[in-house]
């Protein structure tokens, strides 16, 4: 398992107490959607304590995690095509 998959396995983990590496490992869990539910629910946990900008988040995230601004604020709004 790479090194940013074990990253998110270790914050899933965290978050939600849910061991998520072998369903990784077999397929049952594709990365991208572990991604998504992660950067969805980091966004959600530092709205609510960490005093900053919701733009300020969603920038660090991207820069986290690989994804676009745009891609976050569709994950986090629900606004799908």
């Amino acid at each position: 398992m790479g090194e940013f998959i074990g990253q998110m396995v270790k914050e899933i983990r965290e978050i939600s107490g849910i061991d998520t590496a072998e369903a990784i490992r077999i397929g049952l869990l594709p990365p991208t959607e572990a991604r998504k539910w992660l950067v969805k629910q980091k966004y959600f946990i530092l709205a609510a304590g960490s005093g900053r900008t919701y733009t300020d988040i969603k920038y660090e995230l991207s820069e986290e995690y690989g994804m676009s601004v745009s891609s976050i604020e569709k994950l986090v709004y629900g606004r799908t095509k």
